[in-house]
Parts: structure tokens; sequence; C-alpha cells
């Protein structure tokens, strides 16, 4: 087509910039949306309307029909039937791919007539017949008819929920295909192509490509933030702000030093110096960071927060050490960073039985005074639920108490737990930089509450589980004291029993001084164990090397003495265990009373010290009535667990604890009506020394 010689059909920068502009509209849609096929469909329409607004503008003397121009139009429709036939794919209701593939083949038929040499070869001009007889005009017409048919088609067939994510790209698309029927049909009409139509075709692009940005932006599933971090648009704004102020200051020396005679240059170097100070006042400053942050940083971005880096942050808070900052002050640091507040105070509520059981009372401050709050009860029940986070005004209850208590206030962040309900909340000073507060904030706010109130409750709790573990250990080391004392005292009634009758005896004497003198020296050691704390205590006695037992058949007959004559002792060995001389005598003292107890009156009572192999070893022998391996596994050694209405049930079982705890070990041989015997399993002296240097080296 020969067109109209070098006579300029269409405005060149006009198409220019519609080029320019769609092909940065073209990587805002590839940067902004997610690798998928529908943004790429997107991009590339928009690419392709820059491109061809382009090649208009290079070779503005040609008609839409001639050379590279007409044929990059013809690409253009075909994007734009790839694009709505996608969506129709996606968002339709009715499913039909025999549909898509006809309008499919029917627009790359139309293109395929509009752009053959024999037909788009034909000329057009004002004097020119059989102008509707030109193929390539009805192709092309047929083919604008045909995108303005199909972006109808997807539009009515989408459903009502889908027709938000359509109606953008339909109105664009079939938009400028109305726009093509109109420029097409008045050329046929009036055998010459309408410049003005031409034009206003380019401005009409630039508004369709608004469109499809919107369009890709709009739909959640496409969108996602720019490929760059907060970070870096910090930084980098800091540098531009920073390197801006200090063009401004040079600016202002430079004048200063042309303007100020004899003093401009010292009022030069004074400024520029002052500007530098400021500047780095200015930056050190929380309160500017974060205007910067506001201002500079938060427009690039949809959403107002990295919520990655505002988890990472919360969870580190939380899990720091108590040695660095008290868990109060975590807390309320925790909420506080993640709207830049500078101050809170974390307020509590009170468990029943306190004092003000149902109120609110100061459990930490940050950066706030730490004095006592006032009464809170209307503030809790304010914060009802703790589904919602209150802005505290002049209207919300409580909020004067709370300011002279604590200065300024802005927000009230309840802490709500899945069990235990609202916990408290942690009041916020205002930001260092304001901003408005819309649900995004809330939010958060919300979620940061219930992981601080998680946090408080897991503390609370490990708290309680700490002291009842304490409680647990002194009613254990009092049952051992209770269990002692009532050994001591069956020793001393024993000597009482025996001491009117060998009372004259220099013997007996000798005996009875000796076990009186042991009797008080267990009872002040049993005081003294229950008023020191186990841990210490236990950590002192494992640790003490040289707690022994010398001369095991002397201590062994002693022990024997103390019980009367009903007792025997055999020792076919010599040696020193490893041992507490307290526990030792414990542990045996226990025994042998269960054994007396359990033998019939006037039956023996064997205590045989041995070797076996390396091991030294002590049998209690007794002529009871023996017990089943079910009573030995499942109640034998069970604290608290006792037959006899006198017992207390903790003898056998503490002697099993305090042989372990010296590296020893208690069996039971026993059968029902053939005796028991139990079997202490010692440690040795030499060897348990050697392992606790080997500890300790």
């Amino acid at each position: 087509m020969s067109g109209v010689g070098t006579t300029l059909l269409v405005s060149w920068p006009l198409h220019a910039a519609c080029a320019g502009f769609c092909a940065l509209i073209a990587v805002l849609v590839a940067a902004t949306g997610r690798r998928g096929f529908t943004t790429w469909l997107i991009s590339g329409s928009t690419m392709a309307l820059a491109v061809w607004s382009g090649a208009v503008a290079l070779w503005p003397q040609d008609a839409p029909m001639d050379g590279l121009p007409g044929l990059l139009e013809l690409a253009r429709a075909l994007f734009w039937c790839a694009l709505l036939l996608h969506l129709q794919e996606r968002e339709s209701a009715e499913a039909g791919r025999w549909r898509r593939r006809s309008w499919l083949i029917g627009a790359a038929f139309l293109a395929l007539v509009a752009w053959a040499p024999p037909m788009s070869g034909v000329a057009f001009a004002p004097s020119a017949s059989g102008v509707l007889a030109n193929p390539s005009i009805v192709a092309r017409l047929g083919l604008a008819v045909l995108v303005v048919l199909l972006a109808e088609n997807v539009y009515r067939g989408a459903g009502e929920a889908a027709r938000w994510h359509v109606n953008l790209p339909c109105i664009a698309i079939g938009g400028l295909g109305v726009f093509d029927m109109v420029l097409y049909v008045e050329a046929i009409l009036a055998r010459r192509f309408s410049p003005i139509l031409i034009d206003a075709r380019a401005a009409l692009t630039i508004l369709a490509a608004g469109l499809l940005l919107v369009t890709a932006l709009r739909d959640r599933r496409w969108r996602r933030g720019p490929p760059v971090s907060r970070q870096a648009v910090f930084h980098g704004a800091t540098l531009i702000v920073s390197g801006t102020f200090l063009f401004g200051v040079g600016a202002a020396g430079e004048m200063m030093e042309q303007l100020g005679g004899s003093w401009g240059r010292t009022a030069q170097a004074s400024v520029v110096a002052g500007g530098v100070m400021a500047l780095v006042v200015a930056l050190a400053s929380r309160s500017a960071r974060s205007r910067i942050r506001r201002f500079l940083v938060d427009p690039f971005f949809r959403a107002r927060y990295d919520y990655r880096r505002e988890w990472m942050r919360c969870i580190t808070a939380l899990s720091g050490p108590d040695g660095e900052a008290p868990a109060s002050l975590r807390a309320v640091r925790a909420i506080a960073d993640a709207v830049d507040s500078p101050a809170g105070v974390l307020l509590l509520r009170d468990a029943p039985g306190e004092a003000h059981a149902g109120g609110l009372r100061w459990a930490g401050s940050w950066n706030a005074p730490s004095v006592a709050a006032p009464e809170l009860g209307p503030l809790l029940e304010a914060l009802g639920a703790g589904e919602r986070v209150l802005v505290l005004s002049g209207a919300t209850p409580g909020a004067d108490a709370l300011r002279e208590a604590y200065g300024s206030l802005w927000l009230a962040v309840p802490l709500l737990h899945h069990r235990d309900g609202v916990l408290g909340t942690v009041l916020l000073a205002p930001p260092r930089a304001a901003f408005p507060l819309d649900t995004e904030v809330f939010e958060l706010l919300r979620a940061l509450g219930r992981e601080v109130a998680m946090f408080l409750a897991e503390r609370q709790a490990a708290e309680r589980l700490a002291d009842g573990r304490r409680l647990a250990s002194y009613a254990a080391r009092f049952a051992f004291v209770a269990h002692d004392v009532k050994t001591v005292s069956g020793g001393l009634k024993l000597l009482l029993g025996n001491a009117e009758d060998n009372i004259s005896d220099p013997e007996f004497q000798r005996d009875m001084l000796i076990t009186v003198r042991a009797a008080t020296a267990r009872i002040d050691t049993l005081i003294a164990r229950l008023r020191e704390p186990a841990d210490a205590l236990s950590v002192a006695e494992r640790s003490d090397p040289a707690g022994s037992v010398p001369d095991l058949p002397d201590r062994l007959r002693a022990i024997a003495r103390s019980r009367g004559p009903q007792v025997a002792v055999e020792c076919d060995a010599i040696g020193s265990a490893a041992m507490r001389p307290d526990a030792f005598e414990a542990a045996v003292g226990h025994l042998l009373d269960n054994a007396i107890e359990a033998s019939p009156p006037g039956a023996a009572v064997r205590l045989h010290l041995h070797h076996q192999g390396d091991a030294l070893l002590l049998d209690i022998v007794d002529q009871g009535a023996g017990m089943t391996a079910d009573f030995i596994r499942d109640e034998l050694f069970r604290p608290l667990r006792t037959a006899r209405a006198d017992g207390n049930g903790i003898g056998a079982w503490q002697a099993r604890e305090l042989l372990r705890e010296a590296g020893g070990e208690l069996e039971v041989q026993s059968r029902k009506g053939h005796g028991t015997t139990m079997r202490l399993r010692l440690p040795l002296a030499t060897r348990a020394t050697a392992r606790q240097q080997a500890a300790f080296a």
C-alpha cells in the first residue's frame, strides 16, 4: 500500500509516549505479579501495545495496514484473544475447550487473511472503487468484531464472584476492539483513514494499558511484592534524603561565600559543618528513621509490614535470656516495636484469690513509670473477649486514670489466651512517626498479643510447676524425716524396754550411751536435711568423696545390738562402703526393721556380709511369710503404699533410693511362705573414690 507519500498520518510524539508508557506498564506487571501464565499474558499484551505504538511512531507516514505497523497490529489483536481465552478458561462457568479452539482458529484465520500479500497490497485511496471488496480491510474489521464478541462472552460467561477479576480486561480490550471497528468502518465509508481517530487510538491505548495494570494488581492470586527488600528501600531512601540535604547545605554555603564578603568562607565552613552534624543527629534519631520509613518506604509496598521479619523479631524478643531483660519488658517490646512505639506498660489480670481479683495489676514497664495501676475494672470490661484493640481516647473507660499514672498512651492491646481468656493488656505510647490505623495494623497487634499471651501463660505454668516440684521435694524429704524419726523412736523404745532389766549391766550402759548419742546425732541430721534446700544438700552429699562407712562388721554389730538379741550378724568379708554413714544406717535400719516385723516372734533375723566376685554384698534374711513376684514388682517399692496400719510405706523405697544415690543397688529374693532376703549391693570405697576423683578432675 503506497499510503499518501511523505504526508504524516499520525502524531509520532503521541505514539512514542504511548509506547514508553505501555513498556513501563509491562515491566510493572511482570514485577508485581506472580510468575504465572496469566501475568505473562497481561505483560505480553501490554508489551505488544508498546511495540506496535513504537512502530507507528517510527513510520508515521504509513497507514495502519502498511509495513511493520500493520503486522504488529495483527499480533496485538492475537495477544488480546489469547488473554481473553485464558481468562475464559480460568473464570468461566461454562467449560468448553472446543469453543476456545474455535475462537482462536477464527482469529488466526482473519489475521492470515488480513496480512496475505495478495490481499493487503490493494490500494486504498479516496478515488478507489470497490472498497468493500478489499479483503484486508474486511478481515481486520472482522478481527475487531471477534475481539469485541470474545470480550463480551468472557464477561457474561464468568460467574458473579469472578466478574470482579475479568471486568477490567474485558473493558480495556473490548474498548480497543470497538474503537478499531469505528476506525475501519469510517475508513470504508470515507475511503480514507482519519488521522484524528488514529491519534485518538493511541490515547485510548494508554488508558487501556492502565486498566491492564490495575487488573494485575487487584487480583490477589496474581500479585506479590516488588522484588526488593524493605531494608534496601529504606537505605536507598536514606541515602537520597541525606544526599539532597547535603546538596542543599552545600548550595547554601556557596551562596554565603559569594555574598558574605570577608566572612563568607567562615560562614560557608560553619554551615557545612553544622549541616553534617545535624544530618548525623537526624540519622541517629529513631524518630527521623521512623518518618523516613513511613513516608518514603511504606508507599513502595502494598502491605505495611514484612510479616516474616515481624514474626522473627517477636520470637527473638520473647526467647531472649532473662539476664538481658525481664520477661515483662520483653513482652512489651515484642508488641511495641511493631508499631514503633517508644514506651509501654504491661498490665496482667489478677488471679482468683488475690486482693483485687477480677481487675488489672501492674506487671512491668518499658520507658514508662513503674507504679501500681489504678482501679481498672472498667478497662478490663471494655477489652471484653479480647477480639479488638482499643484506641485510648477520652471516652475509653479508665483512660484518664491511666494517663495520670503512666503518661501519654495510645493503644491497649489485649493479651488473649486460647484457654485462659484475656490475661491482661499492653498499653502503648504514641508512635515516633504518626501513621493511620487500619485493619492491617489491628490484625498484626492482635496476633502479637496472642503470641505474648502464650509466652506469659507458659512462664506462669513453668513457675507453678517449679513451685510444685519444690513442694514435692520438700514433702519427700519430710516423709523421709518422719520415717527416720519413727525408726529412732522405735530404737529408743526398745532401749527403754531393756533398761529395766539390764540397767545395772556396765556393757548395757555403754551400749545405751552409744545408742542415745547416735539417736541425738541422727535427729540433728534429720532437722538439718529438712531445713536446707534439697538440691544444694544433694549436690553437697554426692560431691563429698570422703563419705564412707569404714569397718562394716563393727557398724553392723552396733546396728544389731540396737535391735536386740533377735538379730544375728555373720561377717565373711571386711571392707568399707562408699556411702554416707547416715544413709547407710537409714537403709539398713529400714530393711532390718521390716525383717523383724515380718518374722514370727522369737525368729532370728540374719545379717550376712560377704563377697561375690568383686562385689560387696549384705544380705538381710528373715523367716517371714515372704512375698509374691507380683507384689515385689508392683507394690513393694511404691512410695506411701503399705499393708500395715502403722506403716508409712516408704521404708523399702527410701532404702533403694539411698543405695542408688551411692552407686549401689537393692535386690529382693523372696517366695511366698519361704521368707525374704533383701540383698544390698554396696559400692566399695576404693572404687567410688577413684570414680569421684575422675569426675572432678
